[in-house]
Parts: structure tokens; sequence; C-alpha cells
């Protein structure tokens, strides 16, 4: 379990450096004079406040005019740092981090027991979608809006923790006959049912907003895992 723990640790202080980039870059401006900012920040303020606009708004709904007043720049400067809005998708993209969680799952997570590591990837996506909901309405807006963007997350992102989830039920069967597999079930299958339990609090918490974030990603990541791999008896 000090394992379970240590690794939840580390998945969730990801997070940091989102969050303290959007703090820092979504402050309004202050009156009078601003700073001249480095380009590099100017572009991490356009990105925080496109994180704001577009999860009230969504990728179509959002103006570019709206963006720039938020992000306190000109219309200019966005189209110059973003021409597109592929671009800008693109980059918020690469800011959440999604490639640097995946190699750290699938570097440490694969050699945990599948009861604790399963367990540690349901508790890292609920608790980052009841601290962030606004980022996964975001990512769900871009890459719904931008067919080919989708295909490119699943087969660049998602399609590798699918793997990592079968080959961790994969595991888990062979350790204990008594699970699924005994009645011919496939652990892709199980793998998709099983991300598709955590997709549910997504669509239902974050994007259409119609029932409450998991108040305890603990508990429900534990309750989720145990439909699939009951604890064993003791």
């Amino acid at each position: 379990m000090s394992e379970y723990l240590l690794i939840s640790a580390r998945l969730r202080s990801s997070e940091t450096a989102i969050v303290t980039t959007k703090t820092k870059a979504g402050k309004s401006p202050r009156p009078g004079r601003r700073p001249r900012l480095k380009a590099r920040d100017r572009r991490s303020q356009i990105v925080a406040a496109a994180l704001e606009v577009v999860a009230e708004h969504g990728f179509h709904g959002t103006s570019t005019r709206e963006l720039a007043r938020r992000a306190g720049v000109s219309e200019a400067l966005v189209f110059r740092h973003f021409p597109t809005k592929e671009d800008l998708i693109r980059a918020i993209l690469a800011d959440v981090g999604f490639e640097e969680r995946i190699q750290f799952m699938e570097s440490h997570l694969v050699h945990m027991p599948p009861r604790q590591a399963l367990q540690a990837i349901a508790e890292h996506l609920l608790t980052n979608l009841r601290e962030r909901p606004d980022l996964f309405r975001v990512v769900f807006f871009g890459i719904m809006e931008t067919p080919h963007l989708a295909r490119e997350f699943y087969q660049k992102f998602l399609s590798r923790l699918l793997a990592l989830e079968t080959r961790l039920f994969e595991r888990a069967f062979a350790e204990r006959k008594d699970l699924l597999p005994a009645a011919g079930v496939n652990p892709a299958i199980v793998a998709r049912s099983f991300h598709g339990s955590l997709m549910f609090y997504n669509l239902a918490g974050a994007i259409v907003r119609v029932e409450p974030l998991p108040s305890n990603p603990r508990a429900t990541a534990e309750a989720i895992v145990n439909i699939y791999l009951p604890e064993v008896p003791k």
C-alpha cells in the first residue's frame, strides 16, 4: 500500500505546474502600464485564458476578441502565437502533460500489483476530474470539434492507457483463476469497461454537469476496482 500511496502522490504532483501556470497567467491585468512580458509568458497567458473561456463556451463559442480580452493581450498577438484553432488546441493538450503522465504510468504502474496499479489510475483520473473539471471540458471540446485530433489523441495517449490497463487485468486474471477470464472474458474488453466507468464521471460530472463530481476520489476508485478485481477474502 505504501508503494500505491507514493505513486498516487507522484501522479498528483504533475498537476502543480499546470495549476501554477494558470494562476499566474490567468490573473487580470492591473490598471495602468502593463509590464512587458516575454513571448513565452505571453503564450502561457493566452493558453491559460483559453482554458477558462473554452471551458465556459467551447471552441466554437469562443471568439478571438473574448480570448484576447481575458488574456489581456491584443487579438493580433493571439493570432501571432496561434494562427488557427488547431494550434491552440494542440498547445493546450501539450501543456496538460499527457505524454509525461502516460510515460510515468507505463514505467511505474506496470510493476505494481495489478489491483493497486488500477486503483492508482482511477484515483488519479477522478482526483484531477474533481479538482480541474474545466480542464476535462476543454480537452473534450477540443478533440470532439477536431476529428483528426481525436484520432491522434486516441493513438498517442488513450490507446496506451488502455493497453496498460489491459496488461494489468491480464496479470490479475493470471494470478487469480476465480476471476472473469474463467468464463472466457477478454481482458481488453474488461479494460475498456473499467475505463468507461471512469469516463462516465467525466461526461456526467464535468461535461454535461448533471451529476456531482466524486466527493471522495479514493473511495470511488476503490469501489470501481472492486467491481472487476474483488479483494481476496482474508
